[in-house]
């Protein structure tokens, strides 16, 4: 039995620094848009790996309807934010603007074959914002939770669960859902200067699971 599998897939990945909307109602360039996916599962001896669809959405703090989305596809909007829409698909179309957040949420579940199979499954999310590139840029902030099938979820870009086949534990849908907030606009100055020269999405989630 093959001791070790792993699952790797790339986050999506865009540019953030870019004056996409002024005071004055004009609108800049839209995100850089790049998906690397690997489909399907992989399978270790007998445990396999299965990711579902990720998940992207845009909560916006901007009074209802007063920007134009690429997306149609709505969402609930988290506590203190006015609109949300699922952008999966239309991230390279849709405009950022200060005190927007991004949800990224990425599913994989979790099987197994034999009574007596153990082990341990890491997972990890590689940074999905980068540092800023200047010292007039703001920063993004992001906040990774991984919530097993069963037991206690982790804050935080790894986690490390127990898998047993003849327990049932680790087995199941793991949800890694990470919370990216662009920072607000301040007092003075255009909020191009608080968006300027940081990265989003620039990460993978990595699914590793080790035999005892």
């Amino acid at each position: 039995m093959t001791p070790t599998g792993r699952l790797a897939r790339a986050g999506l990945a865009c540019a953030l620094g870019l004056l996409v909307l002024t005071g004055a109602g004009g609108t800049g360039a839209s995100w850089v848009h790049r998906v690397e996916r690997e489909p399907g599962a992989i399978t270790a001896g007998g445990v396999s790996v299965t990711p579902a669809a990720q998940r992207v959405e845009l909560h916006s703090r901007q009074p209802a309807g007063s920007r134009t989305y690429a997306s149609s596809s709505s969402c609930t909007a988290a506590p203190g934010y006015t609109e949300c829409r699922v952008i999966t698909d239309t991230v390279a179309q849709e405009a950022l603007i200060p005190s927007d957040r991004v949800v990224v949420v990425d599913r994989a579940t979790v099987a197994a074959r034999g009574a007596n199979l153990a082990g341990t499954l890491d997972v990890r999310v590689r940074p999905l914002t980068s540092s800023a590139l200047s010292a007039f840029s703001g920063t993004a902030t992001a906040t990774t939770t991984i919530t097993p099938p069963t037991g206690s979820a982790v804050t935080g870009e790894t986690g490390s669960f127990p898998v047993s086949r003849s327990t049932g534990a680790g087995l199941g849908e793991y949800t890694v859902r990470t919370v990216i907030t662009t920072p607000p606009s301040g007092p003075t100055g255009d909020w191009g200067t608080a968006l300027t020269g940081q990265r989003l999405y620039d990460g993978a989630y990595t699914y590793t699971f080790t035999q005892s």
